[in-house]
């Protein structure tokens, strides 16, 4: 078992065929074995299945010298970030910085549709604050109106009272001046 404050060694997939090249059994063995697996298909997690955003492909990944237990994830090595240059050397840490890419590629694909929902919402408050004044102005081109209604009726009525008033004052005057021509006439 090797101490806790070092790295295990590892070995690069190019150097781990170099170190072990596979003789003509081998490759046989390998071919049978590689025709057989490809009868039958390995279930994935979900999600593998969902497709990635074009990315460049990654260099082959390391592979471990020695066999290392992997350790149970606690709160501290889930909320963690792997450094895109740190060596993956068991399944959990692949799972995790594979759940990092994903989170990463989702939030980026977020960010776009909030950045937009942000500028639709500001709009949407700037044109409720154009309706709200657009609104206000309604009611009071409304009142006035009215009023000026009011205003006009006001006048057709006096106007229509002042002529009556006129119409009646002539009778008087036309009637004073009858009166006036009837008593001279009498003396």
């Amino acid at each position: 078992m090797q101490p806790s404050n070092q790295k295990p060694k590892t070995l690069t997939l190019d150097a781990w065929e170099s170190k072990s090249p596979l003789n003509l059994s081998g490759k046989k063995s390998l071919a049978v074995i590689n025709n057989a697996s490809a009868e039958f298909t390995r279930p994935y997690p979900d999600s593998f299945a969902k497709p990635l955003a074009n990315k460049a492909p990654t260099s082959y990944l390391s592979t471990p010298l020695e066999a290392s237990t992997p350790q149970p994830q606690t709160t501290a090595t889930a909320t963690k970030t792997i450094n895109p240059n740190q060596l993956i050397t068991t399944p959990q840490q692949f799972f995790e910085w594979f759940e990092q890419i994903e989170k990463s590629i989702d939030e980026e694909h977020e960010s776009k549709y909030q950045v937009h929902l942000n500028k639709l919402n500001q709009d949407l408050d700037l044109y409720g604050e154009i309706l709200e004044k657009v609104n206000h102005l309604e009611n009071e081109i409304n009142r006035m109106r009215n009023e000026w209604q009011t205003i006009d009726d006001g006048t057709d009525s006096l106007k229509s009272a002042c002529q009556k008033y006129m119409d009646e004052r002539d009778d008087l005057i036309a009637l004073k001046e009858r009166l006036e021509e009837q008593e001279s006439q009498e003396e």
